[in-house]
């Protein structure tokens, strides 16, 4: 575990958000689309006490739900995955593992994030408010692909694991070097 925090603390770089306490973020483009860079992400993180099955729980009429359910549903190597619709602005079930917020109003995917900062909950949403209201991977569909940013500050409250190799999933942005 020692080794993980320091892979990641040395791969993140610190940004502010405006009206946010300064959080430890790791920002990164991908040429995968959100779903796929959602599957690889799921791939990279490990529960305290592995989930059987994995309940992956999708903001009801998210633009995104039909390829993520596509893209999750069912076996990937040991890990069965339950894909369930939850409503948006409700507290979303206790069993979810993984919560993918997409069309929520600001005060309510906010206090759902408190209410998870403390629980192994896989917390993935869009724009870069999503990491400054305290989710874990704020994703950016672009046409080349998909930006996201890990808020290194609401994985390690959460308990969850998530191995370094995640930003393997990124390429370097034009004019940075690897």
């Amino acid at each position: 575990m020692p080794l993980l925090a320091s892979l990641l603390l040395a791969t993140a770089r610190p940004t502010h958000a405006q009206d946010a306490p300064p959080r430890l973020r790791s920002v990164a483009d991908s040429a995968l689309g959100t779903a796929a860079v959602v599957a690889s992400i799921l791939q990279y993180t490990r529960w305290p006490t592995e989930p059987q099955p994995l309940q992956a729980c999708l903001s009801r009429g998210s633009a995104e739900a039909a390829s993520l359910r596509a893209q999750l549903a069912g076996t990937h190597g040991q890990r069965q995955i339950v894909v369930q619709d939850i409503e948006v602005d409700d507290p979303p079930p206790a069993h979810c593992d993984l919560i993918f917020f997409d069309g929520w109003t600001f005060t309510a995917q906010r206090q759902t994030l408190r209410a998870l900062s403390q629980r192994p909950v896989l917390s993935l949403g869009l724009g870069p408010e999503f990491c400054s209201d305290g989710g874990m991977f704020c994703l950016q569909p672009q046409a080349s692909g998909t930006r996201f940013e890990v808020n290194l500050d609401a994985v390690a409250r959460s308990g969850l694991r998530v191995h370094p190799q995640v930003l393997r999933l990124a390429r370097p942005r034009q004019g940075e070097r690897t």
